[in-house]
């Protein structure tokens, strides 16, 4: 049998395993990041067995692949879990949980990559930190220890940015007739400048409603204070 063929068969078998894995890696982020007042959605998935055989092939064609070992450490994401952002600004806080609950398995991957910057491009293009990672024993039940062999890829970036690189990943690698035109990359690199203003603008909102927050908060306190001080004065006073 065919290497790829062979490490695709494998996985129909482990599918499940991994599908389970991403999920209890999802169900565990989610639950500390709104915990901690982070707002996000949190998606999970086990990679799709048709794109995966398509994309083992084109990688073998390229670099052929000499053993099913090489094939599993090649392609990272077999189980992935995304996290979208409502504030941009947030993504060091869920680092600090990410490391908190997660064993990583190599350096935090941040995007975008400054030695891979396309020159043709006006903006930056995908950004993102990327995270590989295994859950860690003490936060699965018994049942669920064995998922913690299980290699995750957990994808953090703003709402906005998983939206654009959505698109741009199947205009770009997934066409369905033809390769883009000069003016369609340029307009999808305008889209991009678009998210990043989103993004800034995002910030600006977060930090708005922090400094509101902290107004509020301590005007209550001026008033309790001064509350309690009428309390105690004497009667007639």
């Amino acid at each position: 049998m065919h290497l790829v063929e062979e490490f695709i068969s494998r996985y129909i078998r482990e599918y499940d395993f991994y599908s389970q894995a991403a999920r209890l890696a999802a169900e565990t982020l989610e639950s500390n990041l709104h915990r901690s007042g982070i707002r996000c959605i949190v998606t999970h998935r086990a990679k799709d067995i048709s794109r995966l055989a398509e994309k083992c092939e084109k990688r073998n064609a390229e670099d052929p692949y000499r053993e099913i070992e090489d094939i599993y450490s090649d392609i990272v994401d077999l189980a992935g879990v995304r996290v979208a952002l409502y504030f941009p600004g947030d993504r060091e806080r869920v680092d600090r949980i990410i490391n908190r609950f997660f064993h990583l398995l190599e350096e935090r991957r941040d995007f975008p990559d400054s030695g891979k910057v396309n020159p043709s491009k006006k903006f930056s293009g995908y950004s993102a930190a990327h995270y590989r990672a295994q859950l860690s024993e003490r936060s699965l039940g018994d049942s669920d220890k064995r998922y913690a062999k299980a290699r995750v890829e957990i994808q953090v970036a703003s709402v906005l940015m998983h939206s654009w690189s959505e698109v741009e990943h199947d205009l770009i690698y997934k066409p369905l007739e033809g390769g883009l035109s000069e003016e369609e990359l340029h307009i999808l690199d305008q889209l991009n400048g678009l998210v990043l203003a989103g993004e800034i603008a995002l910030e600006m909102l977060q930090k708005a409603g922090e400094v509101r927050v902290a107004s509020t908060d301590r005007t209550f306190l001026n008033l309790l204070a001064h509350a309690n001080k009428e309390r105690k004065s004497p009667v007639g006073e």
